[in-house]
């Protein structure tokens, strides 16, 4: 069953090129490779069914494949990290240029075969992407959740499960969550440290972590460190 993960992650905007930002992508790249659970072989697949390009072994070609797709300058890099049976375990796409603000997301499909799916492991991403280019926002967890239970406008963007604002806040400030820490000159604030899923079907669903996410979220809202789209789109939100 395919895990409903996903990474969103709104950075200020960025003014370079294709070679400054796939230089910029390969060192979050890089830094993963120090990241329990992300020390993957991350690869690029072309065409469908045809051969994994890895950016370790082949960065050259992986490099030319996006240098061609970029012509139109549309800069996006989308690297995969696949598990030796082919199938995908992760997704990143990091897109900039036309974008306001830019962006990098991702998208967890299934649990590590190692660690699964435990609470630290995200942490580490989390860090890792918080060191590598300080974001507006970073939000990560179920999207069904987002488009089925966020509770606020929707043009309001949350947290999820785990986010990170460039704000200080104390645990004292948002007591309906069970994580609250600082990270990177902002905070790290997660709903609870227990992995959830948000469709019924799902074995790992909770109602229970759904109505306590939301919580969390009416109140960063309520504090004021939930940033609407247009004020992303600005691109200086917190900074």
């Amino acid at each position: 069953m395919r895990t409903d993960l996903a990474l969103s992650v709104k950075l200020p905007l960025q003014n370079y090129g294709f070679e400054e930002g796939a230089a910029d992508f390969i060192a979050l790249l890089t830094q993963l490779r120090r990241v329990r659970g992300f020390n993957v072989d991350w690869a690029v697949q072309p065409e469908r069914d045809g051969p994994l390009i890895s950016i370790w072994s082949d960065r050259d070609a992986y490099l030319e494949i996006f240098r061609e797709n970029n012509a139109g300058e549309t800069d996006l890099f989308s690297i995969k990290a696949p598990e030796a049976s082919d199938e995908v375990l992760y997704d990143l796409t990091y897109r900039w240029h036309d974008w306001s603000p830019d962006h990098l997301s991702g998208e967890i499909y299934r649990p590590h075969p190692q660690y699964g799916t435990q609470f630290q492991l995200y942490v580490g991403l989390i860090d890792a992407i918080v060191a590598w280019k300080r974001p507006q926002h970073l939000a990560f967890g179920p999207f069904v959740y987002f488009r089925d239970q966020h509770p606020l406008d929707r043009s309001r963007v949350g947290i999820r499960w785990i986010g990170w604002i460039p704000f200080a806040l104390n645990p004292s400030d948002v007591p309906e969550a069970e994580n609250v820490q600082p990270m990177h000159g902002g905070t790290l604030i997660a709903t609870q440290s227990q992995y959830w899923q948000a469709w019924e079907a799902n074995p790992d669903y909770s109602r229970e972590a759904i109505e306590r996410a939301q919580e969390v979220e009416i109140r960063l809202n309520l504090l004021g460190v939930l940033p609407t789209s247009l004020e992303l789109e600005r691109g200086d939100w917190g900074q």
